[in-house]
């Protein structure tokens, strides 16, 4: 095994390293938020686009009409269910 040795830093450098990194974030956040705006504006355009294609399909719809049942294809027709009165019970005797 290898052990590394560490440099040991002095207090000028810790600085000059932590300013650099601030630094660094700090772009990222530009960055970020640029990236941020665009996919926000990526989603309302999607957002949109959907509320659109909806308005476009609800008006072929509405002017198709409505739809013809296929010729040989009829639902059965629902019966009523007929009620009966209920039975008398007997008691079996002794």
């Amino acid at each position: 095994m290898s052990e590394e040795k560490q440099e040991k830093l002095t207090p000028e450098q810790i600085e000059a390293n932590r300013i650099r990194i601030v630094n660094y974030y700090k772009n990222q956040v530009e960055v970020l938020t640029t990236q941020c705006e665009y996919e926000k504006l990526l989603a309302e355009i999607e957002t949109h686009r959907a509320k659109r294609m909806e308005m476009i399909i609800r008006q072929a719809q509405m002017s198709a009409g409505p739809q013809e049942e296929p010729e040989g294809e009829e639902e059965p027709e629902q019966k009523e269910p007929v009620q009966t009165e209920p039975k008398e019970r007997k008691l079996k005797g002794k």
